[in-house]
């Protein structure tokens, strides 16, 4: 047997005669020239391979640094623009808190100074309050936008021409108001619930309408109101809460006590009206045509009109005359009607522009 090593091959040459077999066999790999030639590659691959993977794992965990610093980075500038934000809102709070402390103070001084008011409204109405305690009603919490608008008012009554002037504003479905004179009153009570049976509204006008009694003080004034106000409410069932002066609230009998009457009148809830369009119909040279003239060029003249008229105190027929004309007049220039209430902003005299009514 010949072994042929440069080959890798072993020939067995049996010793029979006659034939020749060859028979190729494996030599073991383990050892084998092959086996270094690949440990050879397999060390030359990890001696190149290692030293650029470990450059590359380093490369990453840098740029994974660099992340985590940006994020860090991010995180404090948040936290810095919140503590900025913090600091501003603290800021505006001091000057809050500041404002709101100067707006306690003002509102601490405003209630102070009610409250002297108060105790000197309430010293001033313990004066009189002993004088009628039932003269007292719940005034107007706000008044009513009365541009446009024209209340008729009609003093001295229940009155010969009373049920003739009822008559016409029911035919027009015209409110209007009624301030009515105590001493009127009796023989006339079913014309006087008429007029508020008709929805119209009842004032008080005094009970004598004697200028110089009724102005002569404080308790004069009060005494003749409270026998006026008794006797509607009687007659009506309704307690009037608003009156008007018998000659406007400014005049030559009530100079020395006029003032004292209107505050007290208005603290126990009371408003009173005059007027700032009169129609002149107790002129003894009224006629229908003076009267129309008159309310229409005054109502004219006038964001609203509170007109007056009578209906009672005299002949009041030039009055009865003269309303239809006004009514029509009126509607056709886009005026609406209604009754005066304490809703209804009242108006009043300047102290040169009062007149006798």
């Amino acid at each position: 047997m010949t072994d042929h090593a440069s080959t890798g091959l072993r020939v067995r040459v049996p010793q029979v005669k006659g034939q020749i077999k060859l028979r190729k066999t494996k030599t073991a790999y383990l050892g084998s020239v092959r086996f270094f030639k690949h440990l050879i590659v397999t060390v030359l691959v990890i001696l190149i391979t290692v030293p650029w993977g470990v450059v590359a794992y380093m490369a990453g965990r840098g740029q994974v640094s660099r992340d985590a610093m940006l994020l860090l980075e991010n995180r404090l500038a948040a936290v810095n623009d919140e503590k900025q934000s913090l600091f501003d809102e603290y800021e505006e709070r001091l000057e809050q808190a500041a404002l709101e402390q100067e707006e306690l103070r003002l509102l601490l001084h405003q209630m102070e100074t009610q409250l002297t008011r108060a105790e000197t409204i309430y010293e001033f109405q313990s004066a009189y309050g002993h004088l009628h305690p039932e003269l007292w009603v719940e005034g107007p919490k706000e008044y009513i936008d009365s541009s446009r608008t024209v209340y008729l008012t009609f003093d001295d009554g229940p009155g010969g021409s009373t049920k003739s002037i009822l008559e016409i504003l029911q035919r027009y479905d015209i409110p209007a108001t009624f301030f009515i004179v105590g001493y009127t009153i009796p023989g006339r009570e079913a014309t006087l619930r008429q007029v508020a049976e008709a929805g119209h509204t009842i004032g008080v006008h005094t009970y004598s309408h004697v200028y110089r009694d009724i102005y002569s003080s404080l308790e004069a004034f009060l005494d003749d109101f409270s026998k006026a106000s008794t006797l509607i409410e009687e007659v009506t069932g309704m307690k009037p809460d608003i009156f008007r002066f018998p000659g406007g609230s400014m005049n030559i009998y009530n100079e020395t006590w006029g003032n004292t009457i209107i505050s007290e009148m208005l603290s126990r809830g009371y408003r009173y009206y005059d007027w700032n369009v009169g129609s002149g119909d107790t002129s003894v040279s009224a006629s229908a045509e003076t009267i129309y003239d008159a309310v229409i060029r005054q109502v004219n003249s006038n964001p609203y009109g509170v007109v007056l008229m009578h209906d009672g105190g005299g002949n009041r027929s030039q009055t009865v005359e003269a309303l239809p004309r006004i009514i029509e007049r009126l509607l056709r220039e886009g005026y609406r009607f209604d009754k005066l209430t304490n809703q209804v902003r009242p108006t009043v005299f300047a102290p040169t522009s009062f007149s006798r009514g």
